[in-house]
């Protein structure tokens, strides 16, 4: 085992909210921290072009390949989980939407007894992570370091965007803005066609600073205590183990699966999980690991009227070349989204409060578009339409299987085990279908292709689902915040019943915060560094206290 350094704070995880985490504490130059990601400073193409998404989930790099348990309600399906192994996390290989997330949630969450998360919260964090051009000042962001790209029009967006209106969703021009119900264009957390995840934003502008540490190919393999404090972290790299201490605290940013899984290696979660396992409890916590949740995402597929979609594209080596010479060139066209370019949050029924599905347009259609090894586009032109419900009661869990930091953890999903989502996913099915009939859209379409306009009832719908139903990529709630018995950390991101330790991910949120996670991850980190200064703040003498934020 090589020596021990130490640090002021250890955050482990580069992700989003890592990296906001180790990006904002090391503005102050007080602080000596270390930022530990198991994957490398990865500087592959395909990491940064939008389109190149679906490039990388097909192949090992950057990436961990989880899967989970065999699904009850998913035709016993091993559903696949991808995670960003590389620094960024997940943020450098996902699809790049940016969507902070409902305000009703967000108050959800305060009600639920967590006091300083309702939308009046955390709105400055939200506007302080961006730089958005267009969006009024009011509620965005001018100067963050995360730059936002407002999509442009294209023929099938607008087709889908028309339809939606003509259906009774209306329309809004910033779902970040003052209205989140409705159809609108998309925003990415792009630059001149570029990626700008965590990697490229928040550690770019951090990691020319004598005070930050960046260790890359460093995988945490459990926390290390003093009675009941958090004080280091025993990781591996290719040198073999070290060991780092924390004179502060040490943050957990490894994401829903990795966090839970670390906690429990570490001896923190249900006791009887534990000593099954071989493993000395450290603290009694039994909601480690449990309140999972995720999207999941159902298409319907089109056949186009008109060779205008990325199966045309991807089946013309011509076509395919003149998409990399205009993206190389402008920075523009299908290169420079993941995709899609719209979506509608919309009420599959007029009488809710509330948007209860994400219906999204996507310009490829193939028998099983989230396929995790291989996609097979149609040989038409195609389309597909996606949904989800954006607020599943369904709920799994993720748990280690042994004392081996190298096994995955058990994923239990859980997909459409609540009524409620079956309920819902199927009535996002039906407006999906609604939305393509009308004028403006249907003139695009040649026919269904699947499920098919024969499957119309319940059951049919459901199989269908159940074949073909597949990830969003937004798990979250593993290490919930609040204040029940299942909670694992309080409303400062404190773990429960330890010292020094603290949670800044997709883990920690109570509820689905009701669309895409990732720019939520990364308010969660910013919201992380500032509790982290206000409590250094108040232990320094008088003083000193200028010299820290907050």
């Amino acid at each position: 085992m090589g020596g021990t350094d130490t640090y002021d704070y250890i955050v482990v995880g580069g992700g989003s909210g890592g990296s906001a985490v180790a990006a904002r504490l090391s503005e102050n130059a007080r602080f000596k921290v270390l930022l530990l990601e198991a994957g490398e400073d990865d500087r592959w193409l395909w990491f940064n072009i939008p389109l190149g998404a679906g490039y990388v989930w097909l192949r090992n790099r950057g990436m961990w390949r989880f899967h989970t348990e065999p699904e009850p309600f998913m035709a016993g399906r091993n559903m696949f989980w991808p995670r960003g192994r590389v620094l960024g996390g997940t943020s450098t290989i996902n699809g790049m939407l940016w969507v902070r997330g409902e305000p009703a949630e967000y108050d959800h969450w305060r009600d639920l007894g967590n006091a300083g998360w309702g939308h009046s919260d955390v709105l400055p964090f939200l506007k302080r992570m961006e730089a958005d051009p267009k969006g009024d000042p009011a509620l965005r962001g001018r100067d963050g370091p995360i730059p936002i790209t407002h999509l442009g029009r294209e023929t099938l967006a607008d087709a889908f965007h028309e339809a939606c209106v003509q259906a009774g969703i209306p329309a809004t021009a910033d779902y970040n803005g003052r209205q989140y119900e409705g159809v609108g264009y998309l925003q990415n957390n792009t630059r001149a066609g570029l990626r700008m995840g965590g990697r490229e934003t928040y550690l770019r502008q951090a990691r020319g600073r004598e005070n930050l540490t960046i260790a890359t190919g460093a995988r945490a393999r459990r926390i290390l205590f003093e009675k009941n404090r958090a004080t280091s972290v025993a990781y591996t790299t290719g040198a073999g183990e070290c060991v780092a201490e924390a004179r502060h605290e040490i943050i957990l940013c490894a994401g829903a699966v990795q966090t839970p899984q670390l906690l429990e290696l570490s001896g923190i979660g249900d006791e009887a999980l534990l000593r099954r396992v071989g493993i000395g409890v450290v603290h009694h916590l039994p909601g480690v690991g449990e309140n999972c949740r995720d999207h999941l995402h159902t298409r319907i597929s089109y056949e186009c009227t008109r060779p205008i979609t990325l199966n045309d594209i991807m089946r013309s080596p011509v076509r395919k070349a003149l998409m990399g010479a205009r993206f190389a060139l402008t920075r523009s066209g299908h290169m420079a989204a993941c995709t899609t370019h719209i979506h509608a949050l919309a009420k599959t029924d007029p009488s809710l409060d509330r948007p209860d599905v994400k219906i999204q347009m996507h310009n490829l259609s193939a028998a099983d578009p989230r396929h995790p090894t291989e996609i097979r586009f149609d040989e038409f032109p195609g389309f597909g339409i996606g949904s989800f419900a954006l607020r599943p009661y369904s709920t799994g869990s993720i748990h280690i299987r042994s004392a081996d930091p190298d096994e995955p953890p058990a994923i239990v999903a859980n997909y459409l085990a609540d009524e409620r989502d079956r309920a819902t996913s199927l009535a996002a099915l039906r407006l999906t279908r609604r939305i393509a009939a009308q004028p403006a859209l249907e003139k695009l379409i040649v026919r269904e292709v699947r499920p098919g306009p024969g499957t119309v009832s319940d059951e049919a719908l459901l199989d269908h689902i159940a074949k073909l139903g597949a990830t969003s990529y937004h798990p979250t709630g593993t290490c919930k915040m609040g204040t029940d018995p299942m909670a694992v950390v309080d409303h400062r991101l404190r773990v429960h019943g330890v010292d020094g330790l603290r949670i800044a991910d997709a883990s920690i949120m109570p509820t689905m915060v009701s669309s895409n996670t990732n720019a939520p991850s990364f308010m969660i980190g910013e919201r992380c560094a500032q509790f982290l200064f206000e409590d250094a703040k108040s232990n320094l003498p008088a003083g000193l206290q200028a010299s820290l934020p907050g």
